[in-house]
Parts: C-alpha cells; sequence; structure tokens
C-alpha cells in the first residue's frame, strides 16, 4: 500500500511539472508577440513623423533637425563648423636629424692583455676614469671601479693609447705646485692629486678641490687622493691607458665626484687622504654616495666612485652593504642604503637616484602650407590637422596626437605644456584669425617629462 502511495505521488509530481512547463512556454510566446508588436507600432509611428518633418522642411527650406527644441540643432551646427576642409594637396618638407658624429657607446680601444693585472681607460670628453681587468677571452672587459677626474678643459690633455711609465710619492707640476701619488701618463701627462702648494699634505688648493668632474687640469689628470693612490699602488708600469672622447659614460656610468670642501677660502686636506694627521680623517665615512639624477637608459652601478672608511683611515668599502636597486630604464625615484659596522656602530647613508628622461623628441618631417576653405576657430581641429602631416618621434615612439597651444607654454585653457605628461605635437594658433588671409602657426614635438624637438613654422592659408 505504501510503495503504491509513492508511486502515485511521484506520477503527480511529474504531471504538475509537465503542466508548468507547458504555462511558462505560453506565457513566453504571449510576451514575445506584445514586444515584436510594440516594435512594428513604433516604427509605423516613427515613418509617420519622418515623412510629416520632410514635408515640413520642403514648405520651410530648413533642415528637420533645426526644429529641435532640446540642443540637438546646435550640437549638429558645431560639427558643421569643426569640418576643416583641406584645399590641395599639402607639401610636406623632410627634416635632416644631425648624424651622431661617434660611434654609439664607443669606449675606446678594444686592449688585449700586455701582461698587467689592469688597464685604464679615461674619457676626456665626461672626466671619467674607469679601470678593467682581464676577462676570459684575455681583453680587458671586466670594469673594476670608476673615478671622477679633472682633465684640461681646452684639451692639452692627449688622446691616444699609452702606458703608464715613472712613478713618484711627490712631483713639482707646472705654476709652482706640487702633485702627489704621480703616475706618469706620457711626458708631463700625469695622473696625479688635485695640486698642493708646497709637499705638505695641508697645503691643499682646497679651491680646485671641488672642480673634481669637471674640465680644471693644464693637461694632466687630476684624481682625489684616494683614487690617485689607487692607481699608483695597483696599476704597474706598462698598464695601458687609452684616453678618448666619448658621449658613452662606460659600463658603470657616471660617478659622482666623492666629496665637496666646505672651506675653500684657504689651503688644507684632502679628506680622502687616510694618514694620522688628516683632521678630517679618523671618523667612519662613505665617500661618492649623493643623491643625484641618471638619464633613463644610463648605466648607473651603485659602487661607482665609492669610498667607505672606518675610524682607523682603514679602506672598508669592500665590507659595504648596499641596500636597493635602481631600474635605469624606468623612470622614477629610487632610494640606495649604504652601511658598514665600525667598532660596533652601524655606520649609514642613503641617497635617491632619480631617473628621468632629458632626450627631445625629434620632428623628421612638417606641411610647408596648408590651404582651408575656411577657418572659424576650430582651434583644437586644425591642431590635430597639422600634426597629422607631421612626422614626430620620441625614442621609437611615434607622437600623432595635436595640442592646440596660446603660444606661450600653455594650452587654449591654462594648463602649462610641461604637465600635460603624454606625448604630443603642440600647435600654437594664437596668430589665427577667421577671415581670409596667410597665417602661421609654430609647431614642435614635446614628449611626457617635458622635452620638446625644434620648432617649425607652417604657413596656413583661409581661403574664405
Amino acid at each position: 500500500m505504501e510503495k503504491n502511495n509513492r508511486q502515485k505521488n511521484k506520477r503527480n509530481r511529474k504531471r504538475h511539472a509537465e503542466l508548468e512547463r507547458i504555462v511558462l512556454y505560453a506565457v513566453g510566446v504571449i510576451l514575445l508577440g506584445l514586444v515584436i508588436g510594440l516594435a512594428v507600432k513604433n516604427y509605423r509611428l516613427k515613418s509617420k513623423l519622418d515623412n510629416h518633418n520632410e514635408k515640413d522642411s520642403v514648405a520651410t527650406g530648413t533642415s528637420a533637425d533645426s526644429d529641435n527644441t532640446n540642443g540637438d540643432a546646435s550640437a549638429a551646427t558645431t560639427e558643421k563648423v569643426a569640418e576643416l576642409k583641406v584645399q590641395g594637396t599639402v607639401e610636406c618638407t623632410d627634416i635632416a636629424v644631425p648624424a651622431t658624429e661617434q660611434e654609439e657607446n664607443y669606449n675606446g680601444e678594444d686592449l688585449a692583455d700586455n701582461g698587467c693585472p689592469y688597464a685604464i681607460k679615461i674619457n676626456r670628453q665626461e672626466n671619467i676614469v674607469t679601470i678593467y681587468k682581464l676577462d676570459a677571452a684575455g681583453y680587458y672587459t671586466v670594469p673594476v671601479k670608476a673615478m671622477r677626474c679633472s682633465v684640461s678643459p681646452v684639451g692639452e690633455t692627449p688622446v691616444g693609447l699609452f702606458n703608464i711609465q715613472l712613478k713618484w710619492d711627490w712631483l713639482a707640476l707646472f705654476d709652482n705646485c706640487y702633485g702627489q701619488y704621480v703616475s706618469q701618463i706620457d711626458g708631463d701627462t700625469l695622473f696625479h692629486s688635485v695640486p698642493y702648494l708646497d709637499t705638505t699634505k695641508d697645503s691643499l688648493e682646497t679651491w680646485e678641490f671641488n672642480k673634481l668632474g669637471t674640465g680644471a687640469s693644464l693637461g694632466c689628470v687630476r684624481l682625489c687622493v684616494a683614487d690617485t693612490k689607487w692607481i699608483y699602488e695597483n696599476c704597474e708600469s706598462g698598464t695601458y691607458v687609452d684616453i678618448f672622447d666619448s658621449d658613452y659614460y662606460g659600463p658603470l656610468g657616471r660617478p659622482v665626484p666623492v666629496t665637496r670642501l666646505d672651506n675653500t677660502d684657504e689651503t688644507g686636506w684632502d679628506p680622502t687622504d687616510m694618514v694620522e694627521e688628516n683632521p678630517t680623517a679618523g671618523t667612519a665615512v662613505i665617500y661618492g654616495a649623493e643623491s643625484h639624477s641618471i638619464n633613463q637608459g644610463e648605466n648607473y652601478d651603485t659602487m661607482a666612485g665609492i669610498w667607505a672608511f672606518n675610524s682607523q683611515r682603514e679602506d672598508v668599502t669592500d665590507q659595504l652593504k648596499v641596500e636597493g636597486t635602481v631600474d635605469n630604464m624606468k623612470l622614477g625615484k629610487y632610494t640606495v642604503k649604504y652601511s658598514f659596522t665600525d667598532q660596533g656602530s652601524k655606520i649609514c647613508k642613503s641617497i635617491e637616484i632619480t631617473v628621468e628622461d632629458d632626450e627631445a623628441p625629434v620632428i623628421t618631417r612638417v606641411p610647408v602650407e596648408i590651404k582651408l576653405e575656411s577657418y572659424n576657430g576650430q582651434a583644437d581641429e586644425l591642431a590635430d590637422l597639422v600634426a597629422s602631416y607631421v612626422n614626430a618621434q620620441d625614442g621609437d615612439t611615434l607622437i600623432r596626437t595635436g595640442v592646440a597651444t596660446d603660444g606661450n607654454g600653455k594650452t587654449l585653457d591654462g594648463q602649462a605644456l610641461t604637465s600635460l605628461g603624454q606625448d604630443v605635437i603642440c600647435v600654437a594658433v594664437n596668430k589665427m584669425e577667421s577671415k581670409a588671409g596667410s597665417y602661421t602657426v609654430v609647431c614642435c614635438a614635446q614628449d611626457s617629462s617635458g622635452n620638446r624637438s625644434s620648432y617649425h613654422t607652417v604657413t596656413v592659408i583661409v581661403e574664405k
């Protein structure tokens, strides 16, 4: 009996489910019919209104949209005004980009093993000395140290390949001064310290010390005491010295000068001269770590130009712990922290390295003359039109967006162009008028960092 009841209930549930599906299907069909009916009715009503408006247009000589009181007519009129019509063919001229005079990343000669542990390369143009050791193939290509130096600002430092010859602890130089830790490069061309008035270590020409990193010598290669002493002690006679000019800073980048002296009115001490008598020494210190900017893509090494000395005046540069990295391809600010332990105390120095873009975009083609059927103040459209005929790029990125400017470094709504933060072609339209005539606009390319190309003038002729 119980089994029969369960079967009966099961059959009832099945019939109810089938009935529910039939009802839902029927409701769906009805709703679909209503939607189709409404759509047909709406289409017929719209057709009647269109026919009625068309008859009114014929009778009054106006467009159907002109009767719209909700602003559609105004929008349509604006669109018509915004259409700048170019008359004839636009002639363009190509702009020659100056060729780079030097080979990209030129880094002097390829120097093969000559039996010395190191080779020295001096980028005379940038006042940078880089020390190399041998690679597995027997060439001096592995960078060891980078130093800021001072060569002659007027080309008296010779270029070419030389070898270290004689050495002196002290040597008389030109102009009645002396150099410390001297290594002869060629003839009167020497590595030496910043000049001293005599052979006492407290007679440093302090006013010359802060010139390290710039052209300042009479032809020699000046270095701080720590750097010239390192060459004196580690680079034996016969060591290659390759002197050349290049825009390339080298594999370790561009180190900053080790430090700067506050008092340059009187003679004094080189702070990197770690002798007991030096009153500026004897304190744990990190030199060469200073906040500065580098260009995007420029080589950077956290240890380039760095020296560390403990309170016993010992060189502990190899004990430095460096925290933080710098992505030289990504614009931004990076924190680098240096530290070492001195007699139980932690000596720390943090710097900020800013990677910035200082390379201006280039324009390689501009229109000479553009003829317009009319012009009614459509400044933004004119800027886009001019930009469409300009070839401009920032590195490998093409620049296509035009921006109308007031000719004084701002957009027409008053925003400073340097704050746009995007690659644009700036078109100064401040001399344009809405009457027939010949006008000029000035254009340039600007990248997202605010660097600008050269400026070019385009003639715009408004015919009516």
